[in-house]
């Protein structure tokens, strides 16, 4: 400057006004930031005479992580040397940054090239104390602290505006550092929902009863060896080492053995790592991908230190956090729908191998417990697939035609930040069930052994065979019975355990009246029906008891955690940490003490668990199951 070069920004005007000179460098930063202190925010926090549609400050700035984030990267940026500013410029964001000074910056207005000009201008407006500028001030709270004045607030902590020299104003403001503090905060989260995503389908094969074998190593790596299906496929195989729920080995049997059995699990279970598998290789390229934008200078003009020579150049263009957020919302929209197919599964009585319809732990005519979500949940994943749309497709031409191709980076951030919303929610409701899915296949366990021994005792006395000849025949009984119960979940207690004993008559009968029976066999059929009664009478009374145990707390707070092994972890939590219990009991009373009273709504629950992921405190659970 002292040597009267031109240089673009400073001695320039700016954008496809880059025609016009000037000598006065100040006087045309302030001229930058006025024009870019454009935004819209709310005029005034004062009680509104009319309720809005949508909260004044939420819906027109940007949350308070989102700005700080957005200083420290530019603090990043700036600190490497090739934008002209003073070290004592960036010493003053870390101030604001140390004090919490959080600038109230507009939410919408960037078309992140050139860079997040408008956003950032508020970060500049506040280093310099302008008045008109306001900030987040105060004791943090939960929503939005005290807003004031920028000059106030700097006032108020000590820190002396900044009157910034040269090139500074154009240093702060362009470059893309919201758009990639909005896209680092994605992607924290995001890739923990690519775990918890296969932590769920983990516990989903064990709800379902699923196989382990769908990840072997054979299928998932030798024979077609794509990264993150590799990597999905090992850590479903690990999930479900040692659990008592999911089927282990695969053992050979006749065609006439495996007549009317589903012979592999359904493809939301069977080919996750397919399916999940290139969305965590999105998720991954995404984050070295911002990772290098968050350590890169975003900036124009450029200034080589060691030589001196001033480049004119784009690196303020963020399409590459565009793409990474387009593929980033693309792969939480893939995620959400195997999990919601997932879900539906485990829902739906004619494929859930034998669980209640919606997971109801008592009798179904009076229990739609998971009815709601499995509505939810299809809202949920229809919101993501809209918002799965690319946002860079929709690029316009700005500033004079010289902005002709932009990148809308922050716009696909907020998008990208919609969608990690909507999929949490989504996943908090699928974990809710899958909690629930697992009582109640512990419950099944327990009244399986119960069912052994009664319909053991009650043949025994019924028809008084020697233990040879009833051993083969009790085995057909069980095979049969269990059948039945696992196709009639539909039906009530008292009906479903009539045709559950029913189910054992064509055994018998055949039994008793084949070739091979004795003459005197014939009459140990008239012991038929008594046998069917009695076993049909202790069957219920056994599934009622054990409702009652399980519902009340005779079998504690977490009565499948002794069935499962890796996925323990994640279960308690819901479980124990979180305290949501199994759900039923109201039912089970019959609402005797009114709606609401023994146990808080399904959504409380769930909410339970989305604020669980979204403060991370879910995040450090499934942590420690991969460390």
């Amino acid at each position: 400057m002292s040597n009267g070069t031109s240089v673009y920004g400073v001695s320039t005007g700016f954008g496809g006004s880059a025609t016009t000179r000037t000598d006065e460098p100040i006087l045309l930063g302030n001229a930058l930031l006025q024009h870019q202190h454009s935004g819209v925010l709310p005029s005034s926090t004062k009680k509104l005479e009319a309720l809005p549609l949508l909260d004044p400050i939420a819906s027109t700035s940007m949350p308070e992580s989102w700005v700080r984030g957005a200083i420290l990267i530019r603090m990043n940026s700036l600190i490497r040397g090739h934008s002209g500013v003073r070290r004592e410029l960036i010493e003053k964001m870390s101030d604001l940054l140390r004090e919490n000074i959080t600038p109230l910056v507009p939410l919408r207005g960037s078309i992140s090239a050139s860079g997040d000009l408008s956003p950032l201008s508020y970060i500049a407006g506040t280093l310099i104390g302008n008045p008109s500028i306001r900030v987040f001030d105060g004791p943090a709270a939960f929503g939005a602290r005290q807003i004031v004045s920028s000059r106030k607030a700097l006032e108020a902590h000590g820190i002396a505006p900044l009157p910034l020299a040269s090139k500074e104003h154009l240093g702060i403001l362009n470059g893309t550092a919201f758009s990639a503090s909005v896209a680092s905060l994605v992607l924290n989260d995001a890739v923990h929902m690519g775990l918890l995503a296969q932590v769920c389908t983990a516990m989903g094969t064990e709800a379902l009863s699923g196989t382990r074998l769908s990840f072997h190593s054979f299928i998932n790596c030798t024979a077609r060896p794509h990264p993150g299906q590799i990597e999905t496929a090992r850590n479903m195989w690990n999930l479900l080492e040692g659990s008592q729920f999911a089927v282990t080995e695969e053992e050979e049997v006749s065609i006439k053995e495996d007549g009317g059995v589903l012979r592999q699990d359904r493809y939301p279970l069977r080919t996750a790592p397919q399916f999940i598998g290139p969305q965590v290789e999105d998720l991954l390229h995404a984050v070295e991908t911002v990772t290098i934008e968050c350590n890169s200078t975003t900036d124009n003009p450029l200034v080589d230190g060691e030589t001196g020579t001033v480049h004119h150049g784009g690196n303020f263009q963020a399409m590459a956090v565009s793409n990474a957020m387009e593929k980033t919302r693309l792969a939480l929209h893939h995620l959400g729908k195997i999990l919601f197919a997932q879900c539906a599964e485990l829902m739906d009585p004619a494929m859930n191998r034998g669980l209640p319809p919606s997971l109801a732990a008592t009798d179904p005519s009076l229990d739609y417990h998971c009815k709601g979500i499995d509505i939810g949940t299809a809202a949920y994943v229809a919101e993501l697939g809209y918002l799965a749309n690319p946002v860079s497709t929709h690029i316009q031409s700005a500033e004079m035609h010289n902005q002709a191709v932009n990148s809308m980076a922050l716009v696909s951030g907020r998008a990208t930040i919609n969608s990690l919303e909507v999929l949490s929610i989504l996943i908090s409701s699928y974990l809710y069930a899958l909690c629930q899915a697992l009582d109640l296949r512990a419950l099944q366990s327990e009244f399986m052994d119960g069912l052994v021994n009664i319909v053991s005792e009650e043949f025994d006395a019924a028809f008084g065979l020697s233990p040879s000849e009833a051993a083969p025949l009790k085995i057909a009984l069980f095979k049969e019975l269990k059948k039945t119960f696992e196709e009639t979940s539909i039906l009530d207690a008292g009906e479903r355990m009539v045709k559950v004993a029913a189910s054992a008559t064509v055994i018998i009968v055949d039994h008793f009246t084949g070739p091979a029976a004795k003459e005197e066999s014939a009459s140990s059929l008239s012991s038929l029906p008594r046998f069917r009664s009695q076993v049909a009478s202790r069957l219920t009374t056994l599934l009622d008891q054990l409702r009652r145990d399980y519902l009340l707390g005779a079998r504690g707070p977490a009565p499948a955690s002794r069935f499962l092994n890796k996925t323990r972890p994640v279960y308690e939590f819901v479980r124990l940490t979180l305290g949501i219990r199994m759900h039923g009991s109201e039912n089970y009373h019959r609402f005797a003490n009114g709606l609401g009273v023994e146990d808080i709504t399904v959504g409380g629950n769930v909410s339970l668990i989305h604020e669980a992921i979204r403060d991370g405190k879910l995040q450090s659970v499934v942590a420690n199951i991969f460390s």
